[in-house]
């Protein structure tokens, strides 16, 4: 079985990437997403960066889809 974290990403967050991504592409959005996690978030160790990256690109997306 598989763990799936989710996290709460303030609403603005996901908008501001919702925004981005349409003027900007995916690909651009989830390395700004990347960028994002990297600097600004507080996370432990790389199992949590990735848990924490893959958690709010995939809520962007459901947004944009």
């Amino acid at each position: 079985m598989t763990r799936v974290n989710k996290f709460y990403w303030d609403s603005e967050t996901i908008n501001y990437y919702v925004e981005y991504n349409y003027l900007n592409g995916w690909a651009s959005t989830a390395l700004r997403i990347y960028e994002y996690v990297a600097d600004e978030c507080d996370w432990d160790g790389e199992e949590d960066f990735r848990s924490l990256y893959s958690d709010l690109l995939n809520q962007v997306e459901e947004k944009v889809l």
